[in-house]
């Protein structure tokens, strides 16, 4: 379930757990999604990587709940707060970064030093405005409190399927390689979060993997009116991505999501 100032409908394609989270401080309107996601003008650095939260404020995060955040070519940037999911659109001019509004799923925190945190960082990441790499390879970014974050790849995976956390765009789905020029995504985090774009809607959750196999936890997307050929596309991604049950890196560096419809993804 998701917060919205304008009280948008939201949808769940895996049963969502439901609950009011009174630490997460988020009630911003669902993110404005672009049909036809262009080239950002982002620099090489920003885009791409997740980034796990490893201080806000000069605190330290909470081991196994860190926040994280991935910055996408399309203009949108997604994550967890290390509760819950989230995702928006974000614009950059030279050094100055703008995030728009935020929604987040509505999931009860494990505890309150986690639901803490995270309004901490919806606070500090809304506010943010400025941003860089800093000599360690830090993403810095400073507002209101200084987030400052390490790549996913410096970080341990846990649990999280090594090769399988990244950011993917959709190449195929089943024999069709055409998607009307709008481009997929999914973006896999080594703590346990999935989001994506779908066409139209935005979509964010939780995954667990056993070797090859891989389980979707709570699952959610956005629900913006479309019109065809966008909600034609996120109809059969949505479908397929339900039916997935297993991945596997193929030989090409492709990643394969295995179902009754495959998705293969090239990195993004």
């Amino acid at each position: 379930m998701w917060i919205s100032r304008r009280t948008v409908g939201l949808v769940a394609f895996a049963m969502v757990a439901v609950s009011a989270c009174a630490s997460s401080g988020v009630s911003s309107p669902s993110p404005a999604v672009s049909q036809e996601p262009s080239a950002s003008a982002a620099p090489i650095g920003l885009v791409g990587p997740t980034w796990v939260v490893s201080t806000i404020g000069g605190n330290d995060t909470v081991a196994d709940s860190r926040p994280t955040i991935t910055f996408g070519a399309d203009g949108q940037v997604q994550g967890t707060g290390g509760c819950n999911s989230y995702g928006g659109p974000y614009k950059l001019d030279g050094a100055t970064i703008d995030i728009g509004d935020l929604a987040s799923t509505m999931m009860m925190c494990a505890d309150q030093s986690i639901g803490a945190q995270e309004t901490a960082f919806f606070t500090a990441l809304s506010d943010a405005q400025t941003w860089q790499i800093d000599e360690a390879g830090d993403l810095v970014l400073a507002g209101v409190a200084r987030i400052v974050a390490k790549s996913a790849a410096a970080e341990p995976s846990g649990s999280a399927a090594t090769g399988l956390v990244g950011a993917w765009n959709l190449a195929e789905m089943g024999p069709t390689a055409d998607f009307a020029h709008l481009q997929p995504t999914i973006a896999f985090t080594a703590d346990g979060g999935v989001s994506g774009f779908a066409g139209c809607n935005t979509f964010s959750g939780s995954y667990t993997t056993d070797g090859s196999t891989l389980t979707w936890g709570p699952l959610a997307t956005t629900e913006m009116g479309c019109q065809r050929p966008g909600s034609a596309v996120e109809s059969d991604y949505l479908a397929a991505l339900s039916g997935v049950n297993a991945w596997t890196i193929e030989s090409d560096g492709r990643l394969l999501l295995a179902g009754a419809v495959p998705l293969r993804y090239t990195p993004r």
